[in-house]
């Protein structure tokens, strides 16, 4: 297992202990509904912010940035599980050991269908908290 894939699967289980009604799934391409009054989270693969080099012997540190997105029926919902990442995130910030550092930047949030837009659908509350997971590897690739 790659560095990247042990830090991902760290913080799928990280966030999977901190909602344990909610769905947490990790860069599904298929749409899932929405559970009533509770989160569907997502964690997706991301992108590779930076990856400097480390001589003797040759390492790269990595700062990956892996998106969660938060979905809920209700703004209460979204901010619940948004509060229980950040507090989990707070918490065990080396994700037991998985990651040298990761932290949360700052979400971004919004309302993504509204009843007015798509007849008598429900609103989808919507924030994305990106994630960034610090740590060393032997190739660039993480």
């Amino acid at each position: 297992m790659s560095a990247r894939e042990g830090a991902l699967a760290a913080l799928l289980a990280a966030v999977q202990a901190s909602l344990p009604s909610s769905t947490v799934l990790r860069s599904t391409g298929t749409p899932e509904p929405i559970p009533s009054g509770v989160a569907l989270v997502t964690l997706h693969e991301g992108a590779c912010e930076a990856a400097e080099p480390i001589l003797s012997p040759l390492s790269y540190e990595i700062v990956w940035t892996a998106p969660l997105t938060v979905d809920a029926d209700t703004s209460a919902a979204r901010g619940i599980a948004a509060d229980a990442i950040a507090s989990v995130m707070l918490a065990n910030p080396t994700l037991s050991g998985a990651v040298d550092w990761a932290e949360m930047g700052l979400p971004e949030g919004e309302v993504v269908s509204s009843p007015s837009m798509e007849g008598q659908q429900p609103p989808i509350f919507s924030i994305t908290l990106p994630i960034r997971l610090h740590y060393v590897a032997t190739s660039p690739a993480g």
